[in-house]
């Protein structure tokens, strides 16, 4: 059955290549190819009988460069599928990576000519995924290994030896740029945890100090220990005299009565009441209603009118 199959596949291909030779002969030069199976290359249309330049910039239009930039792209796909086959053979595969990475640059020189012409700027874009199969060494910027090519030998080597790239430094303004008041220390005491602990803190140290100061006064003989502990009272009396003469004798307390206090209060800042909060209020609506409402010349002439009726009651 699959033989009978093959036959008739093979008289169809006859037949197809057939009709596209008579349609070539009566389209030649058009810029539609009207019916029949098209072939993989530019067989029909304006270019039809070009061959790719070899220097982009000698192409003068965007729609001739898009051209060849997309049969360079369909033929780089078809390159990336067969170097998938590992059974190909070293010098297969190998040929097939430069083949690949050649038309990968010449593709860069038509998208900067598309540029050139005013055109879409490929390379700012994502990459084709055609491009994302490929894996580049960081000593060999430019030249990509693609599907069967990472693991010849050699490659494979390079590719596990390989030391990652330094991060490049930072300046002081990135430094600086995401550091936020917690850097400073300026919300520390928010939650409140860190007084806590210092709390804690403090008092494991007195506690410390307070042992270390037994331990010493222990340690002294007794009579050293009078001696100091005399001294201590003594300055300690001596000390509670001078508070007791420094302190005044106690005024004799007066009672006032509750409307006395309110009497004697004596505000140093001019409070307002409610008469002028209320007026202040009602200014700052007629102020705003004017900002949305009057136009300027409007606000000018009342405030102008505002100026001599003042002058006048003045």
């Amino acid at each position: 059955m699959a033989r009978n199959e093959e036959k008739a596949m093979a008289a169809l291909n006859r037949w197809t290549a057939q009709k596209r030779d008579l349609e070539m002969s009566k389209n030649l030069g058009k810029a539609e190819y009207m019916g029949g199976a098209l072939p993989d290359s530019a067989a029909f249309g304006p270019y039809k009988q070009k061959k790719r330049p070899k220097i982009a910039s000698e192409v003068n239009t965007v729609k001739e460069c898009e051209h060849w930039r997309k049969e360079i792209l369909s033929g780089v796909a078809k390159k990336i599928a067969e170097i998938q086959n590992a059974a190909l053979g070293e010098h297969r595969i190998r040929d097939l990576n430069d083949e690949i990475n050649k038309e990968l640059r010449e593709k860069g020189y038509w998208e900067d000519q598309i540029k050139a012409l005013g055109g879409a700027d490929y390379k700012a874009k994502a990459p084709k995924e055609v491009e994302t199969y490929g894996a580049e060494l960081a000593s060999h910027t430019g030249y990509k290994y693609f599907g069967a090519a990472k693991d010849l030998p050699g490659v494979r080597e390079l590719f596990e030896t390989e030391v990652a790239p330094e991060a490049p430094r930072k300046t002081r303004k990135q430094l600086f740029l995401h550091i936020q008041p917690d850097y400073y220390g300026w919300r520390d005491e928010e939650d409140g945890m860190l007084l806590l602990a210092e709390q804690m803190a403090e008092q494991e140290a007195q506690k410390k100090e307070i042992a270390r100061w037994k331990a010493e006064q222990a340690s002294r003989p007794a009579a050293k220990r009078a001696k100091v502990s005399g001294r201590q009272e003594a300055a300690d009396d001596e000390s509670d005299e001078a508070e007791a003469a420094e302190e005044p004798e106690p005024a004799p307390v007066v009672e006032k009565a509750a409307s006395q206090d309110f009497a004697d209060f004596k505000a140093y800042v001019d409070v307002p009441t409610m008469e002028d909060i209320e007026r202040l209020i009602i200014q700052k609506k007629k102020n705003a209603l004017l900002k949305k409402y009057a136009s300027s010349d409007m606000q000018k002439a009342n405030s102008e009118s505002k100026t001599l009726v003042a002058g006048a009651e003045s």
